[in-house]
């Protein structure tokens, strides 16, 4: 490129068959192409193109708006986006939300070039989704040792594959940020928690979605989930080889036709006994948050703001009693303008992603300066553990005794406590 940046687009990590543990890519053969970003996911926008939908999908017009994407059951790529003469830099690999339904690694928003810019490389990837990345199934579970989670583990091998590799795009496998939003936040905090993921990263973002809750951020023994998942797969057949058999197209037919009010409560990450192998709040109490920098972030109008934003402190406290001091928390409460849908669920991404040049909205000054210092302070985090920088007050570990934060806002950046 010609500001001295370039793309990885559509690197395949792993492979897997339906409701098949991921197996990863080690190598290849000949010149890979990878000038073409992957396919996603198939998921339900997939039967149902978000441009032919009136009225438009808030989020279609916000992230997606002009882009045309493919979607597939092999869909395990990421994207690089990296110096041209990077030596060790500091990684931030970025999981997507959605859910655990929807989405992909090359929205509109997600471009890594702002980070590529400043001497960092950035990774985003996909992953499975919905019944096809998390169905729980007895029969599954007797095929290979344990069942559900199969997007977890294409996440697994999607951070273990940076590790190994990503010294070769001029990054340091030592100095790995996991950065997940909503749904990716949420699968990131039981990477946190796993013993699995732990020798592979080595500091933590984590926006509107990670913390502690009672029932937000339940995770339920995968077997709470069987009877759930077989009103899909006895539409089936009776097997996990006729299960197979049906075009995706049935499997997501069949997955609509019994979808309730109770859907996200099944399809989602359970207690599988190896990679989530207790509760969230089990795991906590018994220490097993790994000790690294944590940064997590909530919105003013986020989804459910008044179950976020304390989920997010109480993680800071609960981090910061034991490991030292190294965990921050911010609020965005920018009103983006546009319209008035204010500092809504995501809508900081623009900012800490550094994509504003491609946001529809009528931007102002302001909401530059908002985004360098979320570019510098971010930076920082990656580099030192610390997000401070000139640009903002001083900030603050986020403590049960000082509750110090920073508030990003529509005329100041200013020091808060709670």
């Amino acid at each position: 490129m010609e500001d001295g940046t370039v793309q990885f687009r559509g690197i395949r990590y792993a492979t897997a068959k339906r409701w098949c543990y991921p197996q990863p890519v080690e190598k290849w053969s000949g010149v890979y192409d990878a000038t073409k970003f992957g396919a996603a996911c198939v998921q339900g926008r997939t039967f149902r193109p978000e441009k032919e939908q009136k009225p438009e999908p808030f989020y279609y017009r916000e992230f997606r708006r002009g882009l045309d994407f493919t979607y597939s059951e092999d869909c395990l790529f990421l994207n690089i986006y990296a110096p041209e003469e990077a030596k060790k830099a500091p990684v931030l690999l970025f999981i997507h939300g959605g859910a655990f339904m929807g989405g992909c690694g090359n929205e509109l928003h997600m471009d890594g070039t702002a980070y590529a810019r400043r001497n960092f490389v950035f990774v985003s990837i996909n992953y499975r989704l919905g019944p096809l990345g998390f169905l729980a199934d007895r029969q599954l579970a007797e095929e290979a040792g344990h069942t559900g989670n199969y997007g977890l583990y294409d996440q697994l091998e999607a951070i273990r594959w940076v590790y190994y590799h990503i010294a070769d795009f001029g990054g340091d496998p030592e100095n790995i940020t996991l950065f997940g939003q909503s749904a990716g936040a949420m699968s990131i905090q039981q990477h946190v928690l796993s013993p699995l993921t732990k020798p592979y990263f080595h500091a933590v973002y984590m926006a509107s979605g990670g913390g502690i809750s009672r029932n937000f951020t339940d995770v339920t023994p995968v077997e709470d989930s069987y009877e759930y998942c077989a009103r899909l797969t006895s539409l089936l057949g009776r097997s996990p080889q006729e299960w197979r058999k049906h075009p995706v197209k049935d499997v997501f037919a069949a997955f609509e036709r019994v979808a309730d009010s109770e859907l996200l409560s099944h399809y989602c990450p359970h207690v599988d006994g190896r990679l989530i192998p207790k509760t969230p709040s089990e795991a906590l109490e018994e220490g097993a948050a790994k000790d690294v920098p944590y940064l997590l972030s909530t919105n003013s109008e986020d989804m459910a703001p008044e179950i976020l934003a304390p989920m997010a402190k109480n993680w800071c406290e609960a981090m910061n009693d034991r490991n030292r001091n190294r965990a921050y928390y911010f609020q965005f409460s920018r009103h983006m303008p546009g319209d008035n849908s204010g500092a809504f669920h995501s809508a900081e991404l623009w900012y800490t992603m550094g994509t504003l040049e491609k946001c529809w909205r009528p931007l102002t000054d302001w909401d530059y300066s908002l985004q360098e210092a979320l570019l510098a302070c971010l930076g920082s985090f990656m580099k030192t553990g610390t997000p401070q920088s000139p640009l903002v007050p001083e900030w603050k570990p986020y403590t049960e005794k000082s509750r110090d934060r920073l508030e990003f806002g529509d005329k100041v950046i200013s020091q808060i406590r709670d």
